[in-house]
């Protein structure tokens, strides 16, 4: 006969969808912000962050890794976790925006670079009020590395 184990009973109870998205913040030496075509799961055609949605069961860091595979650039030393949202069409969205600095900006990376108070004025979409303070502070100095919560 098989036993079941208490926390087997937990893992089998429902919980609500969540979809894990990682952001790139990514910068060239003239502090540009590189911005995308968007594509699912950002949005048909607006000029987006670099994004990828976390496998399941897998990691931020991992996804994170997965974005910056065969990129020139290099890890920035701050991590924004950002409050999870509504999300259209139900479920809750939870993301992590990961800085990085460019390398060899015309090389591999696809898109085109915006000065980044322009180009966070055009992330509206992606809902992250507090998005153009902590790129501020991010290029200003004064977010300390390591990681930091984003909350409106």
């Amino acid at each position: 006969m098989a036993t079941t184990r208490r926390d087997d009973f937990f893992m089998c109870m429902y919980a609500p969808t969540l979809r894990r998205m990682v952001y790139l913040l990514c910068f060239d030496p003239r502090r540009r912000l590189l911005l995308t075509s968007g594509t699912p799961p950002a949005g048909g055609g607006v000029p987006t962050l670099p994004v990828i949605r976390c496998l399941e069961r897998e990691t931020y860091e991992r996804a994170a890794r997965r974005l910056l595979s065969g990129r020139s650039v290099r890890r920035g030393d701050v991590v924004a976790r950002v409050r999870a949202a509504p999300f259209p069409g139900g479920g809750y969205r939870e993301a992590r925006i990961y800085t990085a600095h460019s390398l060899a900006p015309q090389a591999d990376l696809e898109g085109c670079w915006i000065p980044w108070r322009d180009a966070v004025q055009d992330l509206g979409h992606l809902e992250i009020p507090e998005l153009a303070v902590f790129v501020e502070g991010y290029l200003g100095g004064w977010i300390p590395d390591g990681w930091i919560t984003l909350e409106p």
